[in-house]
Order: structure tokens, then sequence, then C-alpha cells
């Protein structure tokens, strides 16, 4: 699952994304959220994504970041 999957199936905002996550601004989670081949598009880094995971419960895994599977 994309992170954004995960962000609307909750209702979440970029903004409390970013909040829950601690990343600085909702600008840098709505970059995490593009499409791989968005040029803005952008991979948490190593501390983010151990953050990324647990809020997830797993399921929005590093791979997610790589390779796009089917909606």
């Amino acid at each position: 699952m994309t992170l954004d999957q995960w962000r609307k199936k909750r209702g979440y905002s970029y903004r409390a994304l970013a909040q829950m996550i601690g990343a600085s601004h909702a600008s840098v989670v709505r970059r995490w959220c593009m499409d791989l081949d968005d040029d803005d598009f952008m991979i948490p880094k190593t501390k983010y994504m151990l953050v990324i995971l647990e809020v997830t419960a797993g399921e929005v895994q590093p791979n997610d970041f790589y390779i796009r599977r089917s909606k």
C-alpha cells in the first residue's frame, strides 16, 4: 500500500500526517505521496521510513516507495 493510499483511507491531510511522522512540513509528506515517475517525488530518509512503518502498523513498507503494485 502506498503512503498516499494509507493517508486517504484514514482521511488524514498531508499536514496531519506530517505531524504524526514528525516531518518538517506538509509539502515533504506530499512529495512522499506522489507517483514514482513524478519529478518532485521523494523517498523518505531512513529515520522517517521507520516512523512510517510504526505509524502505519506495517501497512506501508519501504518497498512501497520503490515498487508500485496495482491498486
